[in-house]
């Protein structure tokens, strides 16, 4: 099995694990973000936050309609998943690129791209049913910072060249390494986000950082003082 395919399994574990497939027993609501939930928004998302909130609404619906999130996400979609992924913005070099591995539901992606409209996003996902989604969601938000890409990562590694890449729930970083290290300027960095098993999953993965000349990495927890549970990221960049 390749490296993709794991990571495509796990990414169905990890993103779909969520309960995409469960059946909901009440009509879909978007959850009303709490006042520390709306503080953080508006810090994160500025002028830009009405479109955040839409973002939210198609992920509440036709999100969960298409099978990208479960239901029982709904009343956490704000502080677990979209201020999780927001809260990297500020960390993104300012008109810089961005390639996100895995996009699935746009989590980071189309979160980070309605955070920093001065940054260029190329959002890679191998599934149709993601891209068809995405697709609609990008057309309605009219955001013209992203790029859709459906493929693998090792298959776009001669057309993507970015400043940064990201990820979030695809795989642990032994796997992860080979699939978004290639993806790197030679100035780039990698900025994953991870979770409670960051630091083991560094110990298992030290060949991979040196086998892809990749330097020290740092872990972070962004979001202090703003989220009401940080966000854990891996930082690491080219050497």
């Amino acid at each position: 099995m390749s490296g993709q395919q794991d990571e495509d399994q796990h990414e169905e574990h990890g993103k779909d694990q969520l309960g995409g497939h469960e059946e909901a027993q009440e009509p879909l609501e978007t959850p009303e973000l709490t006042a520390a939930e709306r503080r953080a928004a508006e810090i994160l998302f500025g002028d830009r936050l009405p479109l955040a909130e839409r973002f939210v609404e198609h992920l509440c619906s036709t999100g969960v309609e298409h099978g990208l999130l479960g239901p029982r996400e709904i009343p956490r979609m704000w502080s677990r998943h979209v201020l999780n992924c927001a809260v990297l913005g500020p960390e993104l070099p300012a008109g810089g690129t961005v390639a996100d591995v895995g996009s699935g539901a746009g989590l980071p992606g189309i979160a980070l791209a309605l955070a920093r409209p001065d940054v260029e996003f190329q959002l890679i996902e191998p599934m149709e049913r993601r891209i068809h989604w995405m697709d609609m969601v990008l057309k309605d938000l009219g955001l013209q910072n992203v790029e859709l890409i459906r493929a693998r990562a090792e298959e776009v590694t001669d057309e993507v060249m970015a400043d940064v890449v990201t990820a979030r729930a695809v795989s642990a970083l032994k796997k992860l390494l080979p699939l978004t290290a290639p993806l790197l300027a030679d100035d780039g960095e990698l900025l994953l986000l991870k979770g409670r098993s960051v630091d083991q999953e560094i110990t298992a993965a030290r060949k991979a950082f040196s086998t892809h000349r990749l330097g020290l990495p740092q872990v972070v927890h962004l979001g202090e003082g703003l989220l009401e549970e940080t966000t854990t990221v891996m930082r690491c960049p080219r050497r």
